[in-house]
């Protein structure tokens, strides 16, 4: 056992003030002739001698209670040698992580926190053994390589690093490092992270299993700095063509205690102007900023979010492009029309478009297309009156819609609906629970009598007055399929019955999204066909779904690796960032080529991939959270590491001198002062309870 405030054993000098008292008060008694003292002869040998023990006992426990305070205020610590069952003396490793994301660029009161962090690793290096050797890595950027360092090797490697504008891999480093630590044939291993305990950073840390190490994080310090940060970007509308303007809201969240003044936000597009405001927030206040813009080409075209006079400047940029498509392609999925008795009146719509609409082009097919097709040459499918959907479709369909396309499903009025509820379950749709109604009898069930206004297909459909009821005429059903709806993820009725059953009902899923009707589109199912409302809505729903990709914005998040995925070729296909090319990897998958790449050097811009005739922008930003500086204290990561070890230093509340002794606390072992202190409650306890009960002077 070692102790880190050696000097205040000097406090056991003071276990000899109870003991000099006692001597002082112990007093020969004088002898006293008196003839009836023979009497008292059994007292003086029976009851003093009690007294005697008695006082002997409270001075024991007295004594020890002191010796207790004075090793508690020394804090003893077990080596590693007897907590961790290494030896005190062997040399040691110790592993770093330094925090060097954008917040650590704020300033303290010991002056910017990144100056200071580095500071305190050369505090550790200082405070270790000549044999220890060091592990250096970093949260943000691309990281240092996991080798061991010596002393001089490790302060050159600190002197170098910068705070990097890329993005954050903390639990992909720390992970790293717990690796090369357990493998490393050391006897003593100490885990360090220096950081300015910013939460959204350090919960990504929950994930770690660490079973056998202890890990000490030390806070740099917090710092109060006014901070307004974009939040969110959204469109009024993902079917974006060229020449047609939109609307774009930009949210604006202020991240401090401090109150946002003359502050502005503006929107450049396509290297134009396209707006400014002023910005007075609150307090952790957020408002939504709205911007008009007009795409003036097909294809990618740069926007960028600037913020003026915020305090902290590193995140004010906000990228993003958005992508115009030339044409929106659909595949068609149906059974013969020929062999059925009513047609539908998909084809008659699709046909109507194709004609007069050069921004959406289709291609026919039946159920076995999905046999040979290539799935990335289409924006959208719509699977109409198909019986049975072949069940090796389900996986590509799966893909097709998570990488940001749409599927569209009208049902079969003989249509299997085990096969339609297995189709569902990929993509936590919900189900098929019965058939209500006659097929063909022309005697209606129910009827649509709600819609969502506000959702795209909508969008522009109704001329009314803000104060005007929204009217429209009802179709009648005469025969559907009731979907029963899941319980979790984003979904949305975008018609619905006036019994509560969903007619038409969108499921969100991966970047795309699947559309469900209830009935299928000709008039044995309903009189929807021929109603005013059925041709505008159903066409621009094919239009909606065939934009979730290609119609909005492409932006990729900083701290992920990048993947892509496209129409594109895979062999030629390159990533230029910055003057840089790289070339990624490609995998052909069922929705095209995806391009993988792990872009940990990558800084907030613009990028492009191409393969030499076709070219993509897309736009890079950190993550949210990088922005965001609540921080966490020891409590939090306790509950969010449960199963970890985690010493936490808090350099706020210490000097110098201090923070030395903790970081050799937190190098050499475990500290055991709350033991004694323990011990000196249990032996005060104890000295009260033998005063009490401990009778001496009674005489049996």
């Amino acid at each position: 056992m070692s102790f880190l405030n050696p000097f205040f054993l000097f406090a056991l000098v003071a276990i000899g003030l109870p003991l000099l008292i006692h001597l002082l008060n112990i007093k020969r008694p004088q002898k006293v002739a008196f003839s009836t003292l023979a009497f008292f002869r059994e007292l003086k040998n029976t009851t003093i001698r009690r007294i005697r023990i008695k006082r002997y006992i409270l001075l024991l426990l007295r004594l020890l209670a002191i010796a207790s305070l004075a090793l508690v205020l020394a804090r003893p610590f077990l080596p590693p040698g007897l907590s961790g069952g290494g030896s005190s003396q062997a040399p040691a490793l110790n592993a770093i992580l330094l925090d060097n994301s954008i917040s650590m660029s704020r300033i303290g009161t010991n002056g910017p926190l990144f100056d200071y962090g580095k500071e305190i690793i050369l505090e550790i290096e200082e405070s270790a053994k000549d044999e220890d050797r060091f592990i250096f890595q970093v949260t943000n950027g691309e990281g240092e390589y996991n080798t061991i360092l010596s002393h001089a090797n490790l302060r050159g490697v600190v002197e170098e690093v910068e705070i990097e504008k890329a993005g954050n891999f903390i639990a992909n480093r720390m992970s790293g490092l717990i690796e090369s630590v357990r493998e490393a044939p050391y006897q003593n291993k100490n885990i360090f992270i220096i950081t300015d305990g910013q939460y959204s950073q350090l919960q990504e840390l929950q994930s770690l299993e660490v079973e056998d190490l202890t890990i000490t994080i030390i806070d740099v310090g917090d710092v109060d700095v006014q901070n307004t940060t974009v939040t969110n970007l959204t469109t009024s509308t993902n079917m974006i063509g060229a020449n047609i303007p939109f609307t774009l809201n930009v949210e604006l969240a202020n991240r401090s205690d401090v109150a946002a003044v003359n502050q502005f936000v503006s929107l450049e597009f396509e290297d134009q102007n396209a707006g400014q405001y002023s910005v007075a927030l609150d307090p952790n206040q957020r408002e939504t900023f709205t911007f008009e813009i007009t795409p003036s080409k097909t294809g990618s075209s740069k926007g960028k979010i600037i913020i003026e006079g915020d305090e902290f400047q590193p995140d004010n940029e906000y990228y993003f492009t958005v992508q115009v498509p030339e044409t929106r392609k659909v595949l068609w999925v149906s059974e013969n029309e020929l062999s059925r008795e009513f047609i539908s009146y998909t084809g008659a719509m699709l046909r109507v478009a194709g004609d007069s609409d050069a921004q959406l082009e289709y291609d026919e097919a039946e159920p076995d297309v999905f046999e040979t097709a290539n799935l990335s040459n289409y924006d959208a499918i719509i699977l109409d009156g198909v019986e049975t959907i072949p069940e090796y479709s389900f996986q590509p369909l799966q893909e097709f819609v998570q990488s940001g396309n749409g599927v569209l499903f009208f049902p079969a009025e003989d249509g299997e609906i085990s096969n339609y509820n297995s189709l569902l379950s990929q993509f936590n749709a919900g189900r098929f629970g019965g058939i209500q109604g006659e097929y063909a009898s022309f005697n209606s069930v129910a009827t649509a009598s709600q819609l969502l206004e506000d959702h795209p297909a909508f969008s522009g459909l109704f001329e009314r007055e803000e104060s005007e009821q929204l009217r429209f005429t009802n179709p009648d059903i005469y025969y559907y399929l009731r979907l029963l709806k899941p319980n979790s993820g984003t979904g949305f009725d975008l018609l619905t019955l006036n019994n509560g059953d969903p007619l038409v009902y969108e499921k969100r899923f991966g970047e795309g999204s699947l559309v469900v009707a209830s009935i299928g589109n000709n008039p044995a199912w309903s009189n929807f066909p021929v109603n005013p409302l059925f041709a505008p809505f159903y066409y621009r729903l094919i239009l909606y779904s065939a934009s979730s990709d290609q119609g909005g914005f492409a932006n990729h998040q900083l701290g992920n690796s990048f993947s892509w995925q496209g129409n594109i070729d895979g062999e030629n296909a390159v990533i230029e960032i910055e003057e840089e090319e790289i070339k990624p990897n490609a995998d052909i998958v069922s929705s095209g080529i995806r391009l993988q790449y792990p872009a940990k050097e990558w800084t907030p811009g613009w990028l492009t991939v191409t393969d030499g005739e076709n070219e993509y922008i897309l736009s890079a930003n950190l993550k949210a959270g990088e922005s965001n500086f609540t921080t966490t204290n020891e409590d939090q990561m306790s509950q969010l590491l449960e199963d970890v070890e985690v010493n936490w230093v808090n350099t706020g509340e210490l000097n110098e001198e201090e923070l030395q002794s903790e970081i050799m606390a937190s190098g050499f072992g475990k500290e055991i002062w709350n033991w004694f202190m323990l011990a000196g409650l249990l032996f005060l306890i104890a000295e009260s309870l033998v005063g009490m009960w401990y009778k001496a002077e009674q005489v049996s």
